[in-house]
């Protein structure tokens, strides 16, 4: 297994100089799900396209993210399966023993390619007709690209688009002493061969909920610093407090209405100390900074185009339905993926991905619509009002669309139903299930759902059923006609149906 610092992040091939032409129909800036999906899409209409990538070829998502932070997640949550099933639990040597971390570390790493996109990821791209050129993209002016790669550059020219898909980095919030400390960001939580002793977590969201469910499962002791009122804080607190007493049951310390107002770490590699705005302080082996990301909008030229003020700002990329930056003249720069803030998600990558090619390519045909409409083929109408999320935690969470938290900010009239997560299907599924939490957001006048959040254990592919129902626009009265399957787990549905009196 390769440190973290040892991964090569930029393999010395697929330079500048490969290029074999220096004019495309669609520049792609990024090698994430947005960018390899718009130029895999446009191809596949007859365009042409080019993906310039600096790092490694894939984005986060399998490499630093998604797929390693997921991979050691799932061993824990086998095992404990195990030991909730009756007629499975008398066959485990030892019901005390956990994980094997290093096959743990082996699984991840098998996942990830051992950080080398040469195995999988670079033929996914090529295989889709796409050219690659590693490098650094900057926009020089109107549809055109310079990629810089050591001493080689070339200069690129895009007939119809330029799409800026180069994700979101990990942000560091203002601490004295946090960045000489040399704290872990999400990419060294999700490589490391290396359980701490003592991990403390800065951050109580999603990453920091998830990296606390799996060092937890390594054997790690973990301390959540959280500066909200209760854990996952863009969720109702029903269901960040049931993952937090389900946390704190297996051991996990979370200091809530708490944040870090100093951190030292004498030693390199050493012990670190953070004081809390109790005034108390904490020591432990590693500190992970897991407090939200930013767009990568620096080094990309956008100066050039008159948008330095959203570079120093550090603020998103401002586009329209279609993904289209609509502040720069002619329609040909998009933004797709994270650096457009509308939702920081894999899934939501590929979405945009998707917009973005049909709009690209429709504008290229000349035939793009005076009015798009909403849920048309060039509008990204979901991440206004159904983008689904899972947190993998123990139990887990999957959400869709509004809480009652964001229908309040919003200010809309809503009915909120609740009703337990657990069915008999549930309780079949594993010995033991918790009651968990379900709950489903009606619009009050019309009762058509708006959102829906489920907590429970395996509840994962319990979400999509509601994300079609939003997308959809289905009133609860016809949601009493969609019958789910006995005894499954989905009857979690009649759980909400029967608690509004249907």
């Amino acid at each position: 297994m390769p440190t973290t610092d040892s991964i090569n992040l930029h393999p010395k091939t697929h330079l500048p100089s490969s290029l074999k032409s220096q004019v495309y129909d669609v520049i792609c800036l990024g090698s994430g799900w947005a960018g390899r999906v718009v130029a895999a899409r446009c191809i596949a209409q007859g365009l042409t396209a080019v993906v310039i990538e600096r790092e490694l070829v894939g984005g986060d998502c399998p490499f630093w993210a998604c797929v390693p932070s997921k991979a050691p997640l799932r061993p824990a949550e086998a095992l404990e399966a195990a030991r909730k099933m009756g007629g499975a639990k008398e066959r485990l040597v030892s019901t005390d023993v956990g994980v094997d971390v290093q096959a743990v570390f082996q699984r991840r790493d098998a996942f990830t390619s051992r950080w080398d996109d040469m195995d999988h990821l670079v033929p996914i791209v090529e295989g889709s007709g796409t050219t690659l050129v590693r490098g650094t993209g900057k926009i020089v002016g109107e549809k055109r690209v310079v990629v810089e790669n050591g001493p080689e550059s070339v200069e690129l020219e895009a007939r119809h688009a330029v799409v800026i898909s180069t994700g979101s980095e990990a942000v560091y919030p203002g601490v004295p002493g946090l960045i000489e400390a040399k704290p872990w960001t999400p990419r060294e939580a999700t490589s490391s061969s290396i359980v701490p002793d003592h991990l403390i977590i800065l951050g109580g969201g999603v990453v920091g909920c998830e990296m606390a469910t799996a060092y937890l499962s390594f054997g790690a002791k973990v301390t959540i610093v959280n500066k909200t009122a209760e854990i996952l804080p863009r969720l109702d607190p029903e269901a960040g407090k049931l993952v937090r007493e389900s946390l704190a049951r297996r051991g996990v310390t979370t200091l809530l209405s708490t944040t870090i107002t100093a951190v030292q770490r004498p030693s390199p590699g050493g012990a670190v100390t953070v004081t809390l705005s109790s005034g108390d302080s904490l020591t432990g082996s590693e500190i992970l900074v897991a407090v939200g990301r930013r767009p990568v909008t620096w080094n990309i030229g956008l100066e050039t185009i008159g948008l330095q003020s959203l570079v120093e700002s550090g603020r998103p990329l401002p586009v329209d339905e279609s993904l289209c930056m609509t502040a720069i003249p002619g329609q040909w720069l998009y933004a797709a993926g994270d650096v457009n803030g509308r939702a920081l998600l894999t899934h939501t990558s590929k979405y945009h991905g998707r917009i973005a090619a049909n709009a690209i390519i429709a504008r290229a045909k000349g035939v793009f619509p005076s009015n798009p409409a909403k849920f048309d083929a060039f509008s990204a109408t979901a991440d206004r009002v159904a983008v689904p999320q899972v947190i993998f935690t123990s139990p887990t969470v999957v959400s869709v669309g509004l809480t009652r938290s964001a229908a309040q900010h919003e200010g809309r009239a809503v009915r909120e139903i609740t009703a337990a997560a657990a069915t008999l299907g549930a309780r079949l599924h594993a010995d033991g299930y918790e009651d968990g939490w379900a709950q489903w957001i009606l619009d009050l006048d019309s009762g058509v759902l708006l959102g829906a959040t489920i907590v429970g254990q395996d509840a994962t592919d319990l979400l999509h059923a509601s994300t079609v129902a939003i997308v959809g626009g289905m009133k609860i009265e016809q949601l009493v006609h969609a019958i789910p399957a006995f005894p499954t787990m989905s009857e979690v549905c009649l759980n909400l149906i029967d608690a509004a009196g249907l």
